[in-house]
């Protein structure tokens, strides 16, 4: 009896056969296969994979390298279940690996903003809030926290921290536009203890605060998030932030809309 292969990068680098895991040795075959599953469906030229993997201290020959760890990242996957490694494609420009959305966490996470943004589209804002729910319920922290690649940590760990953070922040505004104000405040708060420079977050608790009828917090909100920028970053808050606590003080009736 066979079983599928799971793979999962938002969050450390696991691979799952059924419901056991399988150990990828740390170094080189680890930081492969997150450059496969990255790019996953497509061919990834060996020249990019050299330097996902070695990064500065390329070796001689890199291409036998390159063949040689990817042989024995073959060996470590069939050590899981027999067939696994022939997820892997080999081409002479390069590598890939086929895995449909259900296979690999990234690629299902993707799948769900495209719901989401379809029940957008036909104007259905508990259908996109239920999308964008399950699509944030996959990460389980940092992607690739584990994976030692330069070049990975550089140029596509920060394009998947954005989709995360803009998921998250449509996913706040929704609850807020659902009046799901009051149980946001926690969430919010904690977000911003990741993320203490991010002021969409800063204004959606100022937003969450007055609508709970805590006018006050909501202002002494701004002035935290104020004086951290002022000392820290040398800088105001912006324009956006800025209108909200003016509306504030204002007890601006379009708050109850925004």
């Amino acid at each position: 009896m066979t079983h599928e292969s799971r793979f999962h990068i938002l969050g450390p680098l696991e691979v799952t056969v059924g419901d056991r895991p399988v150990r990828v040795p740390a170094g080189r075959q680890r930081v492969l296969l997150a450059s496969l599953l990255v790019d996953a469906n497509e061919i990834v030229p060996v020249e990019e994979l050299v330097e996902r993997v070695w990064g500065r201290h390329r070796p001689q020959h890199a291409r036998g390298a390159l063949h040689t760890c990817l042989t024995r990242l073959r060996h470590t996957l069939d050590r899981g279940e027999p067939t696994a490694s022939t997820m892997i494609r080999t081409t002479a420009a390069g590598y890939g690996i086929a895995a449909p959305p259900h296979h690999l966490d990234h690629l299902r996470f993707q799948e769900l903003l495209r719901d989401a943004r379809r029940a957008a589209r036909r104007g259905d804002p508990a259908g996109e809030s239920a999308a964008l729910a399950e699509a944030l319920s996959i990460w389980r922290g940092p992607p690739l926290a584990d994976v030692p690649s330069e070049s990975l940590h550089r140029e596509v760990v920060p394009k998947l921290t954005e989709q995360w953070l803009r998921a998250v922040e449509r996913s706040n505004a929704l609850a807020l536009a659902l009046g799901r104000h009051g149980e946001l405040i926690g969430e919010l708060r904690a977000l911003i203890r990741r993320h203490p420079f991010h002021e969409r977050f800063w204004g959606q608790l100022m937003l969450a605060l007055y609508r709970s009828g805590r006018q006050a917090e909501a202002l002494q909100a701004y002035a935290s998030v104020r004086e951290r920028l002022r000392r820290e970053l040398g800088v105001e808050p912006g324009r956006e932030l800025r209108r909200l606590q003016l509306a504030i003080l204002r007890d601006d009736p379009g708050l109850t809309a925004m």
